[in-house]
C-alpha cells in the first residue's frame, strides 16, 4: 500500500490559478432592474409651462400615470403631483427620486414607488416632448419665459413645488 502524499495549493491573491482565466476581480453584475438616469433637457420650460397652468402638462402626467403605473381598485398608484415635481427635475432616477419624496408616513417613498413615479415621468416627458416638438412656438415662448426669469437674478421658487401649496390649491377647489 502507498503512503499518500497530502497536497496543498496555497493561491496568493493576484495570481493565476488552473481554473482562472484572467485577473479581473471586478464585482459581478447585480440582481434585478439596472440603474436608469433619464436626462430632462427640457426642465425649465417644463416649470415654466406649470408655473402657468398649461392643461398639456396635467395631460402629459395623467398618461404618465395611466399607461407607465396604472391602478389599484379605482385607485392611482403614484400620486400626480410627485409626477409634476419629478418632470421638474434635470435628472430624473430612482435614488434621487426615493431622497426627494416622502410617504403619508414621513419616511422616503419605497423603492417600488421611486421605480413607478419614475416610469411615470419618463412616459410624461415623452408626452410634453412630443407636444412641445409640435408646437416649436410654444417652446420659444416657453424658453424666452424662462430666460428672462434667469436675468432677472430670480432662483426658482421651490415653494411652488411643495405640497403645502398643492394641498392649498386643492382645498380652495373643493371648499365650493
Amino acid at each position: 500500500m502507498q503512503k499518500a502524499i497530502p497536497f496543498v495549493l496555497h493561491l496568493t491573491p493576484g495570481t493565476l490559478a488552473a481554473n482562472q482565466d484572467d485577473l479581473d476581480v471586478s464585482p459581478k453584475p447585480r440582481r434585478g432592474r439596472p440603474l436608469t438616469i433619464t436626462s430632462n433637457p427640457n426642465a425649465n420650460m417644463i416649470r415654466m409651462a406649470i408655473t402657468n397652468d398649461m392643461a398639456f402638462i396635467d395631460d402629459a402626467v395623467m398618461a404618465g400615470l395611466y399607461i407607465a403605473v396604472g391602478d389599484s381598485n379605482g385607485r392611482l398608484n403614484v400620486r400626480p403631483r410627485h409626477v409634476r415635481k419629478a418632470i421638474c427635475l434635470a435628472l430624473i432616477s430612482t435614488a434621487d427620486l426615493r431622497a426627494r419624496f416622502i410617504n403619508n408616513h414621513g419616511e422616503p417613498i419605497c423603492k417600488r414607488t421611486a421605480e413607478y413615479l419614475a416610469a411615470a415621468a419618463r412616459v410624461a416627458l415623452g408626452g410634453i416632448g412630443r407636444h412641445l416638438a409640435r408646437n416649436p412656438a410654444l417652446g420659444k415662448r416657453l424658453q424666452a419665459q424662462w430666460d428672462r426669469y434667469q436675468q432677472n437674478g430670480d432662483e426658482w421658487d421651490y415653494t411652488l413645488d411643495s405640497d403645502m401649496l398643492t394641498d392649498l390649491n386643492w382645498y380652495e377647489w373643493n371648499a365650493a
